[in-house]
């Protein structure tokens, strides 16, 4: 008899997440809903709000420094979860939390090999 062995789900994620609470606006189908960006990575976003759009939704994430289109590929009671158009910084949008950023001292990452910045 074939031996079953159980594993822990393995974190397949690409691309570092960065935890994050800032302020945004969550647009689509002519909806706009205020919502707490909680975690950034540079194509997809985890997003909370009272109000968030179904699975497959095409939406426009809106945050100082960021303007992003986006589809939702799942969604939960109070939160989903955003694949991102195109890459993103995700330090500005964790700067932009601490209120690190001004218009004197922006950081700009390029990408030195993939999935690697500097």
């Amino acid at each position: 008899m074939e031996q079953a062995v159980c594993r822990a789900r393995a974190e397949r994620r690409r691309e570092q997440r960065f935890a994050t609470e800032v302020s945004a606006t969550l647009n689509w189908e002519g909806t706009s809903q205020p919502v707490q960006i909680r975690n950034i990575s540079i194509y997809g976003a985890l997003v909370s709000g009272a109000w968030l759009p179904v699975v497959g939704e095409r939406v426009t994430l809106i945050a100082d420094y960021l303007e992003v289109c986006g589809t939702v590929i799942w969604n939960g009671p109070d939160r989903c979860g955003l694949l991102l158009s195109h890459a993103v910084d995700p330090q500005a949008i964790v700067c932009q939390e601490h209120n690190e950023v001004s218009d004197a001292r922006l950081l700009t990452l390029r990408e030195i090999l993939p999935g690697h910045y500097a």
